[in-house]
């Protein structure tokens, strides 16, 4: 069933034009040319081109229903490109066991397309859920793209071909294996070592050179260790050297002068005691103190050949050893630092015995810190030569890493989504029961339908209907050829559709459609809930075949209406087709097929209006009250300026034609030869309503341009002119 119809593009619909119902039987009226063909049309070619921006909803189950279409190309098609038409198959009266067993197959095959219907709906909802979830995962996940891209853009690259699709970034994530090992590297420490690749652009690091001290072997020499005395056979040795202080000794010497002993600071008594006290300090002291002056010298020199390396601060990738090494150089510089004030200690008093700290071991440990830094610069540098390679070991460190922090929400969707499928796989399993059930029905109808259906029960219905209408020159024959109608008259097995005039053509051609709509054109195909349009079934007809098509689309096709105070509407209604459209450009057929009962007409009619002006074609829910006859249709048509100029030239001369000539029995040709119309402003007026043709393209097209306004002034001059200037008052206040 039809719910809303959707139209834009084609013919006249240039803004979109909708409509919605919810009835059994929808009347449509329009004068010829407002847009109903096109409505009728795009329904028998729902697929076409031309109806891209058309639509209906919900969209037809092509498995369970069809339209059928009757229009003025549905006749071409069926009539004017054959001289046959294909027989009407319908089930023989006399089997009427083979009846009851296609209507308990059909039955049944009603029960299983619900069934299937329902699993199908069940599995759209689960779809829809899905969608809706699957959504909030995707966004949840985009927030790395966001989080992660632009900026810097450090790690743009780590997103190419996943930053236009929130649902291929979803997929990437939910589709790695969570990481196994502990990961390492942080976001931030990964985001370094990109920057670092980046500024290197190529360029390798230099390695720091290892710490070397020349002057170790001064730290383990034992003359540190020794007392270093004077000449024994001195005669001040023995006292000296039992008062250790030939260290004060040696220095008071420095300050001797001829006249005053440095020691005592009185006049020499004896002039040989300072030359004792020198002949202490023999050759053997002097280059002993000597060769510790020297070493004193060249462990100085070593240290001051000791660099100071900036590297650990200047090298980013090394920064984690910085303060490590700056304990350890500090400790080491202190160390030979503290040896050279012993050695200087030594120099001084050599007398006494200083010890000296083997700095070997530090010096080891901070030589051991470089080597782990150039370690990490030969590993770097490595990772220079090969960039490319290098990023995408990163890159695949930081999706294992985003992979890992978000492990719970991939696990969470990848529940989610097993439990979808599995209630997916649920809907498909009962589809596949089902289905089997409808092709097992379908199977029963078809086996049944070949063994008796037949074309004749449809000839005599066409024809009976025929003689009904007072139709005896022509009939509706079997051909030679097996399924095939020829309209023939007399016995003369010669088609004649041709010759039949417009009226006639336009009853058979009716007929058979109705009769169509009540059978099956392929006797090997079951029959499917049927949606029933009808154009014009009236369009030339005499007012008598009017009212007998009306009542023969009636019994047809309206819906039986028992009441029942349990229903909304107050009515249970047996419908006889699923649904039903019936256009019309004639009022009286309209008026005609309106039910005039207003709660029956409530329960199962809905009334539409298709209008056109020069904003295009427009449908509206019309009123029971809305109904007036052909003439004030007319009349209301040429009061709307946006009416297409066309449609209001064609209408007043319907109103001039309809109420002088069949109301009034008067001759316009007088009114016409008065000066009043002569003028050049009532031209286009003059000629078009004085002429005998109706032909609207010749007459109007010729005019370049329309005035609404001198038109509807000379409509009035003709009725003032012939008297009738209240009657035009009184039609001009119709609302």
């Amino acid at each position: 069933m039809i719910n809303k119809i959707s139209i834009k593009g084609p013919a006249s619909y240039k803004n979109m034009a909708v409509f919605e119902t919810d009835k059994n039987i929808n009347l449509i009226y329009g004068l010829n040319g407002s847009g109903k063909s096109t409505l009728s049309e795009f329904l028998r070619k729902r697929t076409d081109n031309e109806y891209a921006e058309c639509s209906i909803s919900p969209l037809l189950d092509e498995d369970a229903e069809e339209i059928l279409v009757y229009n003025e190309n549905y006749v071409n098609d069926v009539f004017y490109s054959s001289d046959t038409q294909k027989g009407i198959f319908s089930l023989s009266k006399e089997n009427a066991g083979a009846r009851k067993r296609i209507d308990a197959a059909n039955a049944a095959l009603q029960v299983a397309n619900r069934d299937f219907q329902k699993q199908e709906l069940l599995q759209e909802k689960e779809l829809e859920a899905w969608t809706s979830t699957k959504s909030i995962f995707a966004n949840r996940f985009w927030q790395i793209k966001t989080q992660y891209t632009g900026g810097d853009r450090v790690l743009e690259y780590c997103f190419t071909g996943l930053k236009s699709s929130k649902e291929l970034l979803l997929n990437h994530i939910v589709g790695l294996a969570k990481p196994s090992n502990k990961l390492v590297d942080s976001i931030d420490q990964l985001k370094e070592e990109i920057q670092r690749l980046n500024e290197a652009k190529g360029t390798q690091i230099p390695l720091i050179q290892e710490i070397t001290f020349s002057a170790g072997g001064i730290e383990i020499d034992s003359l540190f260790k020794e007392v270093i005395t004077g000449n024994a056979n001195s005669r001040v040795a023995k006292l000296i050297d039992s008062l250790h202080n030939s260290d004060w000794v040696k220095v008071g010497l420095s300050f001797d002068t001829k006249d005053i002993c440095p020691f005592c600071q009185r006049p020499y008594l004896d002039d040989d005691i300072i030359a004792e006290l020198r002949s202490y300090f023999n050759e053997d002291y002097e280059k002993a103190v000597a060769d510790i002056e020297s070493k004193g010298k060249t462990y100085k020199d070593s240290i001051d050949l000791i660099p100071d390396i900036d590297a650990f601060t200047n090298i980013p990738i090394i920064h984690e050893l910085e303060q490590t090494f700056a304990l350890a150089f500090r400790a080491y510089k202190e160390a030979v630092n503290s040896n050279l004030i012993e050695i200087r200690k030594k120099y001084q008093t050599p007398s006494q015995i200083v010890e000296l700290e083997n700095t070997s071991t530090k010096l080891g440990v901070v030589n051991s810190i470089i080597q782990q830094a150039n370690a990490i610069i030969v590993e770097f540098n490595k990772k220079v030569v090969g960039i490319d390679g290098e990023l995408a070991i990163i890159k695949k460190k930081f999706w294992n890493r985003l992979r890992y922090d978000y492990d719970q929400s991939v696990t969470d969707y990848n529940n989610q989504k097993a439990s979808t499928e599995n209630k997916i796989r649920a809907c498909e399993t009962a589809k596949q029961h089902v289905q089997s059930l409808i092709d097992e029905q379908k199977a029963i109808i078809e086996a049944e339908q070949q063994s008796v259906v037949n074309i004749e029960e449809s000839i005599n219905h066409i024809n009976t209907m025929l003689v009904d209408m007072g139709i005896i020159d022509f009939k509706i024959t079997k051909c030679r050829e097996e399924g095939l109608y020829r309209i023939v008259r007399g016995e003369d097995g010669n088609s004649v559709f041709r010759t039949l005039s417009e009226g006639e053509r336009t009853i058979i051609s009716v007929l058979y459609f109705v009769e169509t709509c009540q059978g099956i054109l392929d006797r090997s195909k079951t029959q499917k809930k049927r949606i029933i349009v009808i154009d014009d079934p009236v369009s030339s007809l005499s007012t008598m075949y009017v009212f007998n098509i009306g009542r023969l689309l009636k019994n047809v096709f309206y819906p039986e209406l028992i009441k029942d105070s349990t229903q909304e509407t107050g009515f249970l209604m047996k419908r006889k087709f699923e649904q039903v459209f019936i256009l019309t450009h004639s009022l009286y057929f309209f008026y005609e097929m309106t039910d005039m009962r207003e709660p029956q007409r409530h329960a199962y009619q809905s009334l539409f209006r298709v209008s056109k002006s020069v904003a295009g074609s427009k449908i509206e829910t019309m009123h029971y009250e809305h109904i007036q006859s052909d003439y004030h249709t007319y009349w209301m048509t040429i009061k709307d300026p946006d009416t297409h100029p066309a449609l209001i030239a064609n209408c007043m001369r319907n109103i001039i034609e309809y109420f002088f000539n069949f109301v009034e029995k008067r001759d316009l040709n007088n009114v016409f030869i008065q000066d009043k119309f002569k003028q050049p402003k009532y031209q286009a007026f003059q000629r078009y309503i004085n002429r005998e043709s109706h032909s609207l393209g010749q007459n109007i097209n010729d005019f370049k341009d329309f005035d609404y306004n001198i038109f509807m002034d000379g409509l009035k001059m003709v009725f003032l002119e012939m008297g009738y200037s209240e009657h035009y008052k009184k039609m001009m206040k119709l609302k």
